[in-house]
């Protein structure tokens, strides 16, 4: 039986983006982007997932955002709490069965077996294994140091330790056995690609200046990529209009370059200075007055607490900004500051609140809108120039070693020189991650389906007049989808998206839906 499989790199994310923007989500993207989160201690394990979780196999949840636009699986109206339900009861469902094996009490008798037989390796590597379900890091790696006792020639043994050593963040101790469990040159090719793929980031973990760069890129369509009204229907002074226009599909290219540099300070604290930059541009083929382009980063420092009492909790202020532009011109400026407080409770739980202001200064007159200086259908846009406030709350927990729950939940104040561009803003988001073993054994990563959902409720301060002078804006977004990450090498693979996104607007103008589709390679270094 297996011992321990191939490791990953662990991680999460900050905030969502869409990976093809139109212009309302241009809005809400930069409103929302650029809240950094802490970048955590990696967790490796092929069979068993990190205790941070994934996006994209490699490494880099926590050092990016989430996007939430790109190939997977199409979920109708209200699909994703309707999806997440299903899970958690399927969850419930098994539970029973999975408490009755205890494998506590499995794990004790294997104890007192190995105990006698020290050189029975396959008892040996089955307690491993089970110890590694169990989180019971350390009783796995006391096995392991004592089958070497018996044969240090053991390679195998060998590459489960140092995967075992690197989820405690022992990452000088893992690298070294990595390494010698290659020199041994007992391992098979789908063990020596295993370590191969892993060791580069367990030796980079030992660094004190470490950078990280994720591409993307690939083609997506839209079903509705102009987002045009549901219904063409459009309310102009209260009055009703029947557009002769019509919602129009278009496919688009997309580039993101992901950037994170972590230079530790060496103070034997652990604190580091953390830095992220993001690059996005779209290419519409149609409908190219809706090409995005988006440049965001973040920079402050990390520093922990009281990390000998307590070593899961931090703090960060950090400075944040980002720039968009929307059919070449500049659409949208923000620049800011905020501060993340990070509490990691247990290798399975963690916690992080903050808090964030931006100062944003937004184009009143778009260029492919066709106005020549201020126009009062300016102020129907999602956003103004102003300030805005975002308090939030984000969280991770790991249900079983294959499945963790992500969520954030946020409130965000617009503070615009028009009332009727002022609002609140309510976003609820969810994701489960499910880590699955990939098609063939040379693979060296587990693969990522992550299905998500997210609900945002904006409600505007005022009516307005341009539209309907008696009823204030309300918006209740749906979105729903799956993410895949698909690692072919250590280096390079797939990721792709499917989703839905649906507006239920008090008015006919912002009614509108959208299905997306997006795949396309992706490569980290």
């Amino acid at each position: 039986m297996s011992a321990v499989r191939t490791p990953r790199m662990g991680g999460n994310a900050h905030k969502p983006l869409p990976h093809s923007v139109n212009l309302q989500q241009t809005h809400r993207a930069v409103a929302s982007f650029s809240s950094p989160r802490r970048a955590s201690l990696a967790c490796y394990s092929r069979r068993h997932e990190s205790a941070s979780g994934s996006t994209d196999g490699q490494g880099f949840d926590r050092r990016f955002p989430i996007f939430y636009g790109g190939l997977p699986f199409m979920f109708a109206y209200r699909a994703a709490p309707r999806l997440l339900g299903a899970l958690f009861a399927a969850f419930a469902l098994f539970s029973p069965a999975l408490a009755q094996e205890d494998p506590r009490a499995e794990q004790l008798r294997l104890a007192a077996y190995i105990q006698h037989n020290p050189t029975d390796y396959d008892a040996t590597y089955r307690y491993v294994l089970l110890s590694t379900e169990l989180r019971d890091y350390e009783a796995g790696i006391g096995a392991l140091e004592r089958l070497l006792m018996f044969n240090p020639n053991l390679s195998r043994a060998r590459k489960e330790l140092g995967f075992l050593y690197a989820r405690l963040g022992a990452y000088e101790l893992s690298a070294q056995h990595l390494r010698k469990a290659l020199a041994e040159g007992g391992l098979d090719p789908v063990q020596v690609a295993q370590v191969e793929a892993q060791l580069p980031d367990i030796e980079k973990r030992t660094q004190a200046n470490r950078l990280y760069l994720r591409m993307h890129v690939g083609l997506r369509g839209q079903s509705n990529a102009n987002f045009f009204p549901t219904n063409n229907l459009f309310q102009v002074g209260g009055v009703g209009v029947a557009s002769a226009a019509s919602r129009k599909g278009d496919i688009n290219s997309f580039q993101l370059v992901q950037a994170a540099h972590d230079l530790d300070f060496q103070n034997g604290r652990g604190d580091q200075l953390e830095t992220r930059v993001t690059g996005y541009a779209t290419e519409q083929f149609r409908l190219p007055q809706y090409s995005v382009a988006l440049f965001a980063g973040s920079i402050g420092p990390r520093i922990h607490i009281a990390p000998d009492l307590y070593p899961g909790l931090s703090i960060k202020p950090y400075l944040t900004g980002a720039v968009a532009l929307l059919g070449g011109s500049n659409y949208l400026n923000a620049g800011g500051a905020g501060m993340s407080f990070g509490a990691e409770l247990n290798p399975d739980l963690w916690f992080e609140p903050g808090a964030e202001w931006r100062a944003i200064w937004v184009d009143p007159t778009p260029g492919f809108l066709g106005y020549a200086g201020f126009s009062p259908y300016s102020t129907v846009s999602t956003l103004a120039t102003g300030d805005v406030v975002t308090g939030y709350v984000s969280s991770s927990y790991r249900l079983t070693n294959d499945l963790r729950l992500e969520g954030r939940v946020a409130y965000t104040r617009a503070f615009a020189g028009n009332p009727q561009q002022s609002s609140d803003q309510v976003d609820v988001q969810a994701m489960l991650r499910l880590e699955v073993d990939p098609p063939f054994p040379i693979i060296p990563r587990r693969w990522t389906l992550a299905p998500y959902g997210r609900f945002t409720h904006l409600a505007f301060d005022a009516a307005n007049p341009v539209i309907n002078s008696f009823v204030a804006r309300r918006d209740t977004v749906w979105i729903g989808g799956l993410m895949v990450d698909l690692p072919i090498t250590p280096y390079f693979g797939f990721a792709g998206n499917v989703e839905y996104a649906r507006n239920d607007s008090n008015l006919p103008n912002f009614k509108t839906d959208n299905v997306s589709v997006s795949f396309g390679p992706t490569a980290k270094f």
